[in-house]
């Protein structure tokens, strides 16, 4: 049976617009929505950008300090080479004043040096079963393996005078309980007359420690 509306026109053109009125406003509140969704999406995408920009922020300051601690050990290492240069060429690095102030720690009130003299010599030394292994590895020295070295080491001979051989042993035995001094050995001791008294000349001589 088919339906027979009896609306009037003007009714029902009200309910049309009705309806499309309900079906934009659902639009709009869609439309909201979504806009609101992308608020907040774009607001953990800056959130996140801000966390990653600050991380590498604290990159950037970690990286520009271990720079700047790579050039100051890069300036330690060029000191520290130019300090092993010099200590080869000379022996060892070592100032006059430290040799004197050790001298004057471990000699005893009665003894007096007249003459003092530092020099670098070379010395041959003996190779250790390391070294000998390590030679021994290089294509040169397969032929003939060498066993000893020569390094340049400081020497120092003292002359002085004591008034009796024990002033002079005591002595020896101070130079060689010392940590700059090494090989301490006797070269003479003889009587000399000083002031119309009897007295012990010597010379000893020793190396400074590497």
């Amino acid at each position: 049976m088919k339906e027979i509306d009896f609306l009037p026109e003007r009714i029902k053109e009200q309910r049309k617009r009705r309806r499309r009125l309900i079906c934009q406003g659902y639009l709009m509140v869609l439309c909201v929505a979504g806009l609101g969704v992308m608020v907040y999406a774009f607001g953990l995408q800056g959130d996140k950008a801000r966390d990653e920009l600050g991380m590498l922020r604290s990159r950037s300051r970690a990286m520009d300090s271990q720079l700047a601690l790579r050039d100051e050990l890069n300036q330690q290492l060029a000191e520290m080479m130019i300090k092993g240069r010099i200590e080869e060429q000379l022996g060892r690095r070592v100032g006059t004043l430290d040799v004197l102030g050790e001298l004057q720690r471990v000699m005893p009130e009665s003894l007096a040096l007249t003459h003092m003299t530092m020099e670098t010599i070379e010395v041959t030394l003996e190779l250790t079963p390391a070294e000998r292994r390590n030679a021994s590895n290089k294509p040169v020295a397969r032929s003939g393996a060498a066993k000893s070295k020569t390094v340049k080491r400081v020497r120092l001979v003292l002359t002085g005078m004591a008034p009796t051989d024990v002033d002079v042993a005591n002595f020896i035995g101070q130079l060689a309980g010392s940590r700059l001094f090494e090989d301490v050995s006797m070269d003479y001791a003889k009587n000399v007359t000083f002031r119309n008294r009897s007295a012990r000349k010597f010379q000893a001589n020793c190396y400074l420690t590497r």
